[in-house]
């Protein structure tokens, strides 16, 4: 993990959630005086409280070299550093509960994907990702941008070897669940996703790997009405996510 990587977010939920996360750590504010952004409430009383932490520079975005070809800035960016990538996955398990669901992402290509997939995790009450380092998206600005900020809440894993990671997962507890359309697969509602669970997500082109099918405990599949026969892998992330917040919570 690149301690020192340094990251960029615009707009004013981003702003908002990186500037009150414990997890982001502020280098840069660019603020528009002008801009929506100058004009929210929180994000003024941030900049008020906190403002001798940061190098504010008070500039015309439109004009800014770097920036002129971004769209809805909303009179802000932020330039931070990010601790919420962690170096082992038993660093998950520290504030683990009887509901503790860990989202485990095999080898997910699209940016797009894991901003919206990081986003629905948050709004679901799922606070913890494992991602793949090997032929898979990386975290970026353009995937926290994606987010909304939900990043800020998120704690990462990036493993080299996900059987590895699996099997540690198993040896404390946690049963596997993996998403997949095939014939032998549960109905995702006929399966108890309550308790420790993690969930397995697989890349949009080739789906969950086979021997990462082979280590799962269960596998659930969406039933589907339509002549497209799967859904795209957010879409599924959502489904399968809030129907875990359902059970939990009925």
């Amino acid at each position: 993990m690149d301690k020192n990587k340094i990251y960029t977010v615009y707009g004013i939920n981003s702003a908002k959630s990186v500037l009150q996360s414990g997890k982001c750590f502020v280098q840069k504010i660019f603020l528009d005086y002008n801009g929506a952004a100058y004009k929210d409430p929180l994000i003024k009383r941030f900049l008020s409280d906190d403002s001798k932490k940061y190098a504010i520079k008070n500039i015309s975005l439109a004009n800014n070299e770097v920036l002129k070809n971004e769209r809805r800035l909303q009179g802000i960016v932020v330039v931070f550093s990010f601790s919420g990538i962690k170096e082992s996955v038993m660093d998950l398990f520290n504030d683990s509960e009887d509901n503790d669901c860990i989202l485990i992402l095999d080898q997910l290509e699209d940016p797009q994907n894991l901003g919206q997939i990081i986003r629905t995790s948050e709004c679901a009450g799922v606070n913890k990702i494992i991602l793949t380092k090997n032929k898979s998206v990386k975290l970026s600005d353009s995937v926290f941008q994606v987010s909304q900020g939900a990043f800020s809440d998120i704690s990462f894993y990036i493993c080299t070897n996900l059987r590895n990671t699996l099997n540690i997962l198993k040896e404390n507890d946690y049963w596997l669940v993996a998403l997949e359309n095939s014939i032998d697969s549960d109905n995702w509602c006929d399966i108890d996703l309550k308790g420790k669970i993690g969930i397995i997500l697989g890349s949009e082109g080739k789906g969950i790997r086979r021997l990462t099918l082979e280590d799962a405990d269960f596998k659930a599949t969406i039933p589907m009405q339509g002549s497209i026969n799967s859904l795209n892998v957010s879409a599924t992330c959502s489904a399968i996510l809030f129907e875990r917040l359902r059970q939990i919570i009925k």
